[in-house]
């Protein structure tokens, strides 16, 4: 089996989730702001990615009308995640990932300084 990694479709996302967790090494206001954008920008890739994979791939049956509507907002294809995959959510909280990604909404479209504090857990 390939591994993960190596799928034509996974490299984009990876590539900006190993962008996001390497300016965590250096840790500063700005690193920790740009990493929090970085990463929640791969998650959505990711999300929307998987959900728009051809049926052969995933088994998921989604139509193009559907997969539109999905790709409006973050709610809508986290919505969409827990819909047609909810196998894939083992001891993942839609409802944490979702405040995180208001955060990061707050961090890139204010753009006033806010940041994320070293104290919250970066996994």
């Amino acid at each position: 089996m390939t591994a993960i990694s190596n799928l034509p479709w996974a490299s984009g996302p990876g590539e900006i989730l190993r962008h996001g967790l390497s300016l965590l090494k250096k840790d500063c206001d700005t690193n920790r702001r740009l990493a929090m954008i970085s990463i929640d920008n791969a998650v959505e890739l990711m999300i929307k990615t998987y959900l728009g994979l051809p049926k052969r791939i995933t088994g998921l049956v989604i139509t193009r009308k559907e997969f539109a509507e999905l790709s409006e907002g973050f709610p809508s294809l986290i919505d969409g995640l827990e819909q047609h995959a909810p196998d894939k959510l083992d001891g993942i909280d839609l409802g944490t990932i979702e405040w995180y990604h208001r955060l990061r909404n707050e961090l890139y479209h204010q753009g006033n300084g806010l940041t994320v504090e070293p104290t919250y857990p970066q996994d």
